[in-house]
Order: structure tokens, then sequence, then C-alpha cells
């Protein structure tokens, strides 16, 4: 299954990819942040441990240009071959 990616940032472990391929014939979004945590070593935490959603304040996450949020299933939905997964570190702001 090939997942194409869209973010505003370099993915530690994958460098420019614009796509990952993976064995499985079925993922859901979650399984695929747990994988691509997996590939870029741990360096970034996308779903948070204590909610089991996506870190919010860090992330915002998109499945083919819509926010994850508005999936029936959110984190559940399924992914389906040639998917994009948009993925934005959020800025931080103070004063």
């Amino acid at each position: 299954m090939k997942i194409f990616l869209k973010s505003n940032f370099i993915l530690a472990g994958l460098g420019r990819a614009d796509s990952i391929d993976f064995d499985e014939s079925e993922m859901t979004i979650r399984e695929f942040f747990d994988k691509l945590t997996h590939i870029t070593a741990h360096q970034y935490e996308f779903i948070d441990p204590d909610s089991h959603e996506v870190n919010t304040q860090d992330w915002g996450v998109e499945i083919n240009g819509m926010p994850y949020e508005v999936l029936d299933r959110g984190l559940d939905a399924p992914l389906a071959e040639g998917d994009t997964v948009g993925i934005m570190i959020l800025p931080i702001g103070g004063g």
C-alpha cells in the first residue's frame, strides 16, 4: 500500500520522500502513525499517550485535504491505496 505524504517539515528518516510503501493492504490512520513513529526512530510523538488522539497542540493532520477530526471514525478510519496524509507542525505562539 502506497501512502503519499504532505508536510511542512522534513520527517527524520524519510528525508524529502513524498510517499511510503507499506507491506500491509489495509491500515487505519492510527496504525499509519504507529508505523511512522517507528520509521522516524521515535523522534516524533504524533499520538498523545493520555488521550490516544493526535496531539493537536503540536500537529495538524489531514487525510486527502480534510482534517482527520471530521472523519466518522477519526484515527480508526481506514486509509486506502494512494491516500495522502498531511502532517503539519503547528507554530508555537507567544509574546
